[in-house]
This record gives structure tokens, C-alpha cells and sequence, in this order.
């Protein structure tokens, strides 16, 4: 059947009989875009090569190299270049979710090696000389620790944060120094602390006469998890469950547990403060913003077990969903076509009977600049009303229209959507395939990532000489001068550190004594970026578009696999007789005649998606010169290359189908379905949208029943678990079941698409008789008013 007369003149004659047409067999299968198959093999190798070479001359640790408070790079800036370590502070302070974003707040400062033992002023204050602590102690600078003339200016260097209070027996770690515990600090720990326990009382009761290294940490750790637990604000109804272990014994089984615990506990804390801040630009009051934040930060913590569960049956019901859906899909249809219409005759009603009501009302205007007063002015204008009564009357008799005239075809969507369902149910193993896809996907993310990251540490440091900033953000105003190799050294200009350091100097003027050069402290001569020679740039652009070949490829490997699944069954005439391991003979036909189709299909959109994103680059490039005209070009080369992609994924999808079905290249595949599209473009438009608007419904029945499940299950069994807020695990179980109901329906989606495009050859290939007889089902039989002639022994059950 095809639409019409012309369509069919234009777009080829419909596809006739074929003795020898089996559906997607291996039997006469050949490779295809074998040419398309040796360039992709050659462009994989050529970037395995500069995998190899990015690997074997890049060095991350150019990446990595660590930053002090005053922006210096560790082993690397001048005033830094013997300190190759990063020191912190407050380690503790650095466990924070927000870190990646706002950086850790505690002072960090360079240093030779990390510490190799453990300093605690507040005990160690009065049993050490004061040689001794000045000899232990790590400052900002240099010039601190030279000022510090006695026990007094060490405390106040402390209070002033110029100097640690505190630090643990340290290791490297990438540069950084991190604790190293030793083995008997868990025997000094406070039992309360690994409990959990927030007694005021029981917090002043930490060790203070420590003398032996595991003591001096173990001070060290309840000190700091002391401040952690002060942090949390104490709730009415504790619903922590103490634990019951011996807390000692405990600690001994897993060394690193209460340190585990502690920087949880902080990150807790800090993670409230992140969505108490959040919660503030919405909430009346700070305070009252903060305690909200603890609470749901304190319910997602309590209730992830209620989230997985829910999720594991949002998994289950999905499955279950998709089993049902040749039973449920009409009704849900239909029911949601009428619903539709008979809103928007509601909607008619009541913006006909608002317009009335408030031109009959005269108002005067609300004056205020907030958003409720221009809304509430909105609402209470009657030509609003009007224009929303014209516009939902517009689009109640579109859609009525559009109802009567395509109901056949709606039918038609509904029963191929029942198809789809039964091809499902039939090779179950098809809704867990995907999983392969995004394995797939994480490797090959991880593989362009690496490389990326070696590539881009391949070439020659660039140094700058610059001025620091002050704490209020000001550019600094040393006096610094260079003489020597250093002479023509101008801030802003290229230097090179080490001769930077030793030809770089501040002249200071002491009363009565001539003036002494000082090395240069508040002007460096800093890293600025790496100098990439124009092979490794040209290497990255190489990896940038080898991912998104590699991506697209995986992509339409699935899809591929998938779609000669779902045609062998439908053109299967028996589908009791549909072969066992369906979907690992599509996995291995696709694998061994069709890569090369894939590698074609996959360089086309590869080949778009980088000129999309190389027209990003350029758009941002050119936001600072706020030309229109060249925005207006760039606007519309986006939006017709956006088009293109979305063209273009549309016909390789149907491509790919076409492929699997006969075994054609890529081109000719492309070209069939188009034209079979074509001839059936009211067909296509209709199913496209009915089975669009289905498995959105879907997708929000199982998120709606999800989502009000768990909220069900919270609010009437207190007794299992107590929440501030039951609406918070709810939110969460919502958007988890939303993503695995589009992965699940996503597979569907495919099956409705593969089986369309049989439906179509179906219905021009063949008539009913006994030679040339249906595959589709009765029920599509029935409605396009046809019947399979076949005698009773060939005669099929449905």
C-alpha cells in the first residue's frame, strides 16, 4: 500500500516478490563497506599509535603538579623550585564536595619532604625548647618563620593561620602529603568518638599528656573528629543506631575507620551547608535555609536503602510494563487522546469564563517590580484570557481534526506498538544488551581521555613573570628587579624560573645600614601553560574526532544488532519457530558482514557532530567582539548543522534496519528506506508521533507509580523509618526511575521501528496468497481490511 499515486512516481515503485527473500538470514550475506571497514581499521591503528607515543613522551605529572596558596607550582615556580611537596594545613578541610569547585580553604604552602612526624603545639608547647618547636614548625613563607622570635609569636602565628597548629607523620602521595597513621593510634582513640557520641562533656575529655607518636595522632584524630561532630547539629530524635561492636576491636579490624568516619561526618555537614546555601535563594531565612539543608542531606543519608529498592522494582515493573503493552497500549492511547481533548474543552470553559468575569471587573494595576505582582497582573488582564482561549480552541480542533483523519493510522501505531511489545517479550535478552553499549562507552571515554591527558602534556613549559594578589584581590607592588641573564625580564613577559630566582631581587632599606638585596616574594616567575608542538595539537584534534567516531560506531553497533533481532522475528511466519539465541546470531552476523556499513554510517555523523562542535569553539571565540552579523551567520550554520545531525541520525537509523534486513551497503540500504519512507510518509509521521507520545506516557506512569509508591511506603511505616521529609528519597526515586524506564523503553523504541519498516516491505512485497502470504499479524491484517489465503495446514495461530 503506499500513500499515493505521486509519491510513488517520485520516490521508486514498491518492493516486489522475492522467492528467495528469507528476512535477515546469513545465507548469501557478504561484507559490506569493506573500504569504509580497512579505514576504520587503519584510523583505530593510527590512534593506537599516538596512544603509544602520547604514553611513552607524555608525562602527567606536568598535570598534577600541585598548587600553594600563593598560586605557585610546587617544584616548578621560582622561590618553589626545591619543594616539590604540597602541605595542608587542615587536611580535614579538604573533604569537602565542594572542593572541585571552590577549592580547599585551608592555607597550603610547598615544602621539601612531607613531615615524617607527628607536631601537636598544644601539647608539645611546653615540654619542647623553643629551638625545638621552631625547628618543627611549617609556616606560609619563609620570612614568617624568620619573624617568630619566642613561644608567644608562635602562638599568635597559629591564631593567625600563618602557621600549622597542628600535623601527622606524612607520605607523598602525587606530590601531596597525606597522613600516615601508625599501627597503634586506634588504641588511643576515644571510644565515644568512633560511636558517634555528641556529649559536650565527653568531647572535653580528649588525650592531653600524649607522649609516644601513636598517642600524639591519635590526639590529632579525636581533636579534628571532635570539630566534625561539633559541626552537626544535634537532633531531636537521634535515629543514628550506636554500634554494638567493641569500638576498640573495632578500630583494629579496620585501621583507617574512624578516620573514614570523621571525614564522612564533615562531609555531611558540608554537603548541608552546599544545599542549606541553595535552598537559601528559595527559602525565607538562613538560618532556617541551613536547618533545612542538614535534614535533607540527613534523609538521603538514611534512606538510600528505600532508594535502591525502589529502583530494583522500578527495574522489574518496566520489564513487567513492556510484557503488557499489547494489552494496555489502545486503552492507555485512546484513553489519553480523549483526555486530552476533553482538557482542552475544560481549558476552553475556563479561559472563556476568566475573560468574561474580568472584563465585566475593572482592576488597577499591582505596582511592584517582583514577580508575584507581575504575574498576579497577567492573570487579572482580560486580553490574556483572550488570547488563551483562542489558542487552546486553535489547537482543541487541530488535534480533533487530526484524530478523524489519521484514526486508521493511529490504529495501525497502536497495533505495531503490540508487535513490538510481543518481539520484546519473545528475546527478553534484548533489554539487558545495552549494558554491553555502555561498557563500550565507559572504555572508550577512558581511552580518549588518557590520551587526551598525555597529549596535552607533551611540550615545553611556558613561564611568566607576574605579580601576586593580595587576600583583597589587588595586584601586588614589589619593587622587583632583574640584572644580569635576567635584565630584559619585564612582569608579564617570558622568564625562565631558575634564572628568574637568582638574578631577581627586592631592595630593603634597614635605618643605619646600607640596603640588602632580597630574593623577590610577592613577584614570581610562574608556570603559564604547556607549549604544544603543532604535530601533538594536530595528534588532539585526531583524538577529539576518534571518540566521536568511536562513539557513534558503538552506538549504531547496538542499534544494528538490535534491529536484525526484532526482523528475524517478524519475518519468522511461525513465531513459535523464532531460533533459539536470536540475538547472539544477530550479534555475530552484524560483527562479521556489516562493520564496514557501520564505520560509514558512523564517519558521517562523526564528521558533522566535529563541525558542530569546531562552530562552538568559534562562537565562543568571537562572543568578545559582539559582532551581530557574524552572530546571525553563526546562529544559522548551527542550527542547519543541528538539523543535519538529526536528519542524518534519522536515516542511518532506518539505514541500519534496511541493512540487517537484506544485507545491502550502506548507501543503497539508506536509499531503500528512504524511499519506502517516502511511500508511506503519512504512515511514518503518525507512528513516529503516536509512539512518541505512548512512551512518554509510559515513562511517566511507571515514574509517577514509583514515585508515589515510595512516598506511600514512608509515610505509613514510621516504624521502619523516620525522615524529616518524605519528599526527598521521593525526588530521588522519581529521577532514577525516569532513566532506567528510558533505557528500557529505549530498546522498545527500536523494536517499533525495525517492525515498521517490515510492516512496510510486508505490505508491498506481498498479497495474502499462498505463494506470496503476510507476516504481519491478524490484527494488522484486519485493519487494513486484508486476509492470508492459506490452506489450513499452513494457517497460523496467533
Amino acid at each position: 500500500m503506499t500513500e499515493s499515486v505521486e509519491l510513488m512516481n517520485k520516490y521508486g515503485e514498491p518492493l516486489r516478490y522475492d522467492r528467495n527473500f528469507t528476512g535477515p538470514r546469513q545465507r548469501d550475506r557478504s561484507c559490506t563497506d569493506v573500504p569504509c571497514l580497512l579505514l576504520f581499521v587503519l584510523f583505530l591503528a593510527g590512534w593506537g599509535f599516538i596512544a603509544h607515543y602520547a604514553i611513552k613522551t607524555g608525562d602527567l605529572n606536568k598535570l598534577l603538579v600541585p598548587t600553594d596558596s600563593f598560586n605557585r607550582k610546587c617544584g616548578m615556580d621560582s622561590g618553589v623550585l626545591n619543594k616539590e611537596n604540597l602541605f595542608f594545613f587542615d587536611l580535614n578541610q579538604c573533604i569537602d564536595p565542594i572542593v572541585p569547585l571552590t577549592g580547599c580553604p585551608t592555607p597550603q604552602v610547598c615544602v621539601e619532604t612531607c613531615p615524617r612526624q607527628t607536631f601537636v603545639w598544644d601539647t608539645m608547647k611546653d615540654k619542647l625548647s623553643f629551638a625545638e618547636l621552631h625547628n618543627l614548625l611549617i609556616c606560609l613563607t619563609e620570612e614568617h618563620k624568620a619573624q617568630i622570635r619566642t613561644k608567644a609569636d608562635i602562638e599568635n602565628a597559629i591564631k593567625q593561620n600563618k602557621c600549622a597548629r597542628w600535623y601527622i607523620k606524612s607520605a607523598p602521595f602525587l606530590k601531596r602529603c597525606l597522613f600516615e597513621f601508625s599501627q597503634g593510634v586506634c588504641d588511643y582513640i576515644p571510644s565515644f568518638l568512633l560511636q558517634g557520641g555528641r556529649s559536650r562533656r565527653e568531647l572535653q575529655l580528649l588525650p592531653g599528656n600524649a607522649t609516644s607518636e601513636a598517642q600524639l595522632q591519635a590526639q590529632v584524630l579525636a581533636i579534628s573528629m571532635a570539630q566534625a561532630q561539633a559541626l552537626v547539629v544535634p537532633q531531636a530524635n537521634n535515629k543514628q543506631v550506636p554500634v554494638e561492636e567493641e569500638p576498640i576491636i573495632q578500630c583494629k579490624r579496620r585501621l583507617n575507620e574512624a578516620v573514614i568516619k570523621e571525614k564522612m561526618m564533615q562531609t555531611d555537614t558540608r554537603l548541608a551547608k552546599l544545599v542549606g546555601n541553595m535552598v537559601a535563594h528559595f527559602y525565607n531565612g538562613t538560618h532556617d535555609a541551613q536547618r533545612l539543608g542538614e535534614e535533607i542531606v540527613e534523609d538521603l543519608i538514611n534512606s538510600w536503602s528505600i532508594v535502591l529498592v525502589a529502583c530494583f522494582c522500578t527495574l522489574v515493573a518496566s520489564l513487567i510494563y513492556i510484557a503488557l503493552m499489547r494489552w494496555l497500549s489502545a486503552p492507555i492511547l485512546w484513553f489519553s487522546i480523549f483526555g486530552v481533548l476533553i482538557g482542552l474543552l475544560a481549558a476552553i470553559y475556563y479561559t472563556v469564563k476568566q475573560y468574561i468575569f474580568w472584563e465585566k471587573t475593572p482592576t488597577v494595576p499591582i505596582h511592584g517590580l517582583n514577580l508575584h505582582s507581575t504575574v498576579k497582573n497577567v492573570l487579572q488582564n482580560q486580553n490574556t484570557w483572550l488570547y488563551l482561549s483562542i489558542f487552546v480552541g486553535v489547537c482543541f480542533v487541530v488535534i480533533l481534526l487530526l484524530v478523524i483523519v489519521l484514526r486508521k493510522r493511529i490504529r495501525i501505531a497502536i497495533a505495531l506498538t503490540k508487535e513490538g511489545s510481543k518481539a520484546v517479550s519473545s528475546v527478553i535478552s534484548t533489554v539487558f544488551f545495552p549494558i554491553f553499549s555502555w561498557i563500550l562507552f565507559i572504555a572508550a571515554i577512558a581511552f580518549a581521555i588518557g590520551v587526551g591527558l598525555y597529549l596535552g602534556s607533551i611540550g615545553d613549559d611556558s613561564f611568566r613573570m607576574v605579580r601576586q594578589l593580595t587576600e583583597n584581590g589587588e595586584v601586588t607592588t614589589e619593587d622587583c628587579f632583574c640584572e644580569g641573564p635576567a635584565i630584559n625580564y619585564t612582569v608579564g613577559g617570558a622568564c625562565v624560573p631558575k634564572v628568574f630566582q637568582q638574578n631577581c631581587f627586592v631592595r630593603q632599606t634597614v635605618f643605619f645600614q646600607p640596603s640588602q638585596r632580597v630574593g623577590c616574594s610577592q613577584t614570581t616567575c610562574s608556570f603559564d601553560t604547556i607549549n604544544n608542538p603543532p604535530l601533538i595539537k594536530w595528534a588532539i584534534f585526531y583524538n577529539v574526532f576518534g571518540f566521536l567516531w568511536l562513539s557513534f560506531f558503538i552506538s549504531a553497533f547496538s542499534y544494528m544488532v538490535l534491529a536484525s533481532t526484532f526482523a528475524r522475528w517478524y519475518w519468522t511466519f511461525k513465531k513459535r519457530d523464532v531460533p533459539y539465541f536470536t540475538l547472539t546470531r544477530a550479534f555475530c552476523q552484524t560483527a562479521f558482514y556489516h562493520l564496514g556499513t557501520i564505520a560509514f554510517g558512523s564517519l558521517i555523523l562523526a564528521i558533522v557532530r566535529l563541525i558542530r562542535l569546531v562552530l562552538e569553539y568559534i562562537h565562543e571565540k568571537l562572543k568578545k567582539y559582539d559582532n551581530a552579523v557574524t552572530r546571525a551567520i553563526l546562529c544559522c550554520m548551527r542550527c542547519f548543522f543541528w538539523l543535519l545531525e538529526t536528519f542524518l541520525k534519522f536515516l542511518n537509523r532506518n539505514a541500519y534496519i534496511m541493512c540487517a534486513i537484506h544485507g545491502k551497503n550502506f548507501c543503497s540500504s539508506a536509499a531503500d528506506s528512504f524511499n519506502l519512507i517516502m511511500r508511506n510518509f503519512l504512515r511514518v509521521v503518525t507512528l513516529d508521533q503516536v509512539t512518541d507520545f505512548l512512551f512518554f506516557l509510559s515513562k511517566l506512569l511507571l515514574t509517577a507509580g514509583a514515585g508515589v509508591s515510595t512516598y506511600y511506603f514512608l509515610a505509613n511505616n514510621p516504624a521502619i523509618i523516620q525522615l524529616h521529609y518524605n519528599a526527598v528519597p521521593t525526588t530521588v526515586v522519581v529521577i532514577a526511575a525516569f532513566l532506567i524506564s528510558s533505557v528500557f523503553f529505549g530498546v522498545y523504541s527500536t523494536a517499533v521501528d525495525t517492525l515498521f519498516l517490515c510492516f512496510l516491505e510486508d505490505c508491498e512485497r506481498n498479497d495474502g496468497s499462498p505463494e506470496k502470504p503476510f507476516f504481519m499479524s491478524k490484527q494488522l491484517m484486519k485493519i487494513l481490511g486484508k486476509k492470508n489465503n492459506l490452506p489450513p495446514r499452513q494457517r497460523r495461530g496467533k
